[in-house]
């Protein structure tokens, strides 16, 4: 009897001494602390990256671009961002390392995300970053970051012209954006144009595409006061700009190339009449059906060596 009690004691106290190693093990209470560790789990004995985590972010110029850097099992382990461009640490923890106040790393406790924030991305931000954790050796993670930058026109020439009274209409088309900007401003001659008075002017925005926006600068009834340079700026993107004409029964100086050859015509019509003649003294001469031909020849002449000499002398 003595026998079989030992065994059932050291039985017992197997047991309990097993218990007791899987309670330190799983809760870190051993010698009576109290430091909580977390338990590990699956096939991993330490900190390893989600393979579900993404690993290419694409952002629009302008915006917020977050990259994610999901690691489970991280115990005390820390996690640091680094640009691999110039190898530049930005954030180790929730600490920053870098001046650009742009840059700012957070953790997502609920998903075991350490992501990093780039504020008002911009071009030159765009490439590959390393999410990095301290353990040895160390363990990376790479995010691509692709930056699309939308493309900004006004419909039309950079000039236009108008008759003073008629409607203008000028278009901004914003292409290859994948947000739609909060608001197009307009200004004129770097002034704000704002559209109190609808009767005088109309500001419209609309997305005609899942990739493109349209503002729309309607002036009702421009006067000569209305010329002057006039620019589209949506929210956090480059402008666009035209200059508008608006005139007054004038036209512009380039429709009115030609206009003084036109009128030196009738004083170069006696020195035609007195070059006739000699031409004809000198020449044989031609059959009757070419004598309309050579005359209107003869008129055109002068009139394209005026031509020529203008735009010589608008070049200089």
């Amino acid at each position: 009897m003595c026998g079989c009690a030992w065994r059932v004691h050291a039985f017992t106290a197997a047991l309990v001494l097993a218990a007791h190693l899987i309670k330190v093990l799983s809760c870190g209470e051993a010698g009576g602390g109290s430091r909580v560790a977390k338990r590990y789990v699956g096939l991993y004995t330490g900190p390893y990256f989600d393979p579900a985590a993404p690993n290419n972010i694409t952002a629009q110029l302008g915006t917020h671009a977050y990259l994610p850097c999901k690691v489970r099992q991280l115990s005390n382990k820390s996690v640091s961002w680094i640009r691999r461009r110039d190898a530049h640490i930005l954030t180790v923890d929730r600490f920053t390392f870098i001046a650009d106040e742009r840059f700012q790393a957070f953790l997502v406790e609920a998903t075991d995300t350490w992501t990093l924030q780039v504020k008002y991305v911009q071009a030159r931000d765009a490439g590959v970053y390393e999410c990095q954790v301290g353990t040895e050796p160390k363990m990376s993670h790479f995010v691509q970051l692709n930056v699309v930058v939308p493309k900004i026109e006004i419909i039309g020439e950079s000039d236009m012209y108008v008759k003073a009274g008629t409607t203008v209409s000028l278009k901004c088309v914003i292409t290859q954006a994948l947000e739609e900007p909060a608001y197009i401003f307009w200004y004129h001659n770097d002034e704000r144009v704002l559209n109190y008075d609808k009767s005088l002017v109309e500001i419209r925005m609309e997305r005609v595409a899942p990739d493109t926006t349209v503002g729309n600068l309607i002036i009702y009834g421009p006067r000569r006061e209305d010329s002057g340079n006039y620019s589209c700026s949506p929210s956090n993107l480059d402008s666009a700009s035209v200059v508008l004409h608006v005139l007054s029964g004038e036209q512009p100086a380039a429709m009115q190339h030609g206009n003084g050859a036109a009128l030196l015509l009738p004083a170069l019509l006696p020195l035609l009449g007195a070059l006739l003649p000699l031409l004809g003294a000198l020449l044989p001469p031609p059959p009757a059906r070419r004598l309309p031909a050579l005359l209107a020849l003869a008129l055109l002449i002068p009139i394209l060596c005026h031509d020529g000499a203008d735009e010589e002398g608008q070049r200089q």
